[in-house]
């Protein structure tokens, strides 16, 4: 056979394969893709040519006077990883509450829409920009001089980095943290070679994770893989729950951000930095309340990685503070991984009643 004779065959084929990946995921996003309403969505341009989004629940009809709140999401997540749907949702459990909720989603969690905007997805980028201004925006919006801050896994981090940084301690009334570790370590406990942290972000693979989520949700609960427990203890989350998510919820990781972790991966102890200093050091002196929680079966924040934060908070001060170990030992109903902090079966029992009981309080 002539080369002509491949070409026409080759298009063919690439051409269905195509429209055979497009039409699975069509299909799949109806059938798994969650729709809930907002009374507030905005897209807002940073300083530095990125993009950010705020989002307001509807207004609670019994309202309890209280500050507003702000949930900030993951790494290689969005919004919806505090809001995945009307009844399993972080967001939705504090609105029923009476609080004023808004949810930002991190540069980090939009679509990226060209090499240049996974360029400007730095850890650095979010603590100078992301988080700084969605506080302000929610202040001026609502005229509140404080709110709440709820960061799970890296929107604690942030905060970690912004708190009395990029971000006035005055502005916060209370803190929640979920999963946040201040020690990064990968799920697996291989040594991580320091050469990573020294290659370019730029030149650091994207790890492209939507597409792949999307992709697969359908057959995630076929069958369980050592990847599983990375993410969350399947055991801890309910039928059908880990294939909305996974159609819902998951980002790319660019590879600045994704070379950012890298290097804490790699360097003396794991610590989180920022601009070379220890992060940790910041916190010492902070006087804001706060409550962490860690899944005693997390793979992503373990337990002592997340209080290596609690032990940091406030050390000068000593501040209302709380840590929450997650497991059967320790009177959970189940031991919490990672994700299952935010979409576990008993997520509403055991993380969102006394996240929101720690908030109420004056």
């Amino acid at each position: 056979m002539h080369l002509p004779d491949l070409v026409f065959p080759a298009i063919a084929l690439v051409l269905g394969t195509w429209l055979a990946l497009w039409l699975h995921l069509r299909f799949w996003q109806r059938r798994l893709g969650v729709s809930v309403r907002y009374d507030l969505e905005e897209r807002m341009q940073t300083p530095d040519g990125s993009r950010i989004e705020l989002r307001r629940l509807p207004l609670p009809a019994e309202p309890t006077g209280l500050p507003p709140v702000l949930l900030v999401h993951g790494l290689g997540a969005n919004h919806r990883n505090n809001d995945l749907s009307d009844d399993l949702s972080l967001a939705r459990h504090l609105g029923a509450s009476g609080r004023d909720v808004w949810l930002l989603t991190l540069r980090s969690g939009v679509p990226m829409r060209s090499f240049l905007d996974a360029w400007r997805v730095r850890f650095s980028a979010m603590v100078h920009h992301d988080v700084p201004i969605a506080v302000a925006e929610v202040l001026a919006r609502t005229g509140a001089t404080q709110l709440d801050y709820v960061g799970f896994s890296m929107g604690g981090m942030l905060l970690y980095a912004s708190l009395a940084h990029t971000l006035d301690v005055g502005h916060v009334r209370r803190v929640a943290i979920v999963g946040s570790p201040a020690i990064v370590r990968p799920p697996i406990r291989v040594p991580v070679p320091a050469l990573l942290a020294k290659i370019p972000g730029r030149l650091f693979p994207t790890l492209r994770l939507r597409l792949a989520a999307r992709l697969w949700a359908f057959a995630a609960e076929w069958f369980r893989t050592p990847a599983h427990h990375w993410v969350y203890n399947p055991r801890n989350v309910s039928p059908g729950v880990g294939r909305a998510a996974l159609a819902n919820v998951v980002e790319d990781i660019p590879g600045p951000l994704n070379r950012d972790f890298a290097a804490w991966a790699a360097g003396p102890g794991g610590a989180l930095t920022l601009d070379g200093k220890p992060v940790l050091d910041r916190l010492h002196d902070v006087t804001v309340p706060a409550i962490f929680f860690a899944g005693v079966a997390d793979r992503l924040a373990p337990p002592d990685a997340v209080r290596a934060a609690y032990d940091a908070w406030g050390l000068s001060a000593n501040p209302d503070k709380a840590l929450v170990l997650l497991g059967s030992q320790h009177g959970s109903r189940a031991d919490y991984g990672h994700g299952d902090l935010a979409v576990g079966t008993h997520a509403r029992e055991d993380v969102f009643e006394p996240l929101c009981a720690f908030l109420a309080c004056g």
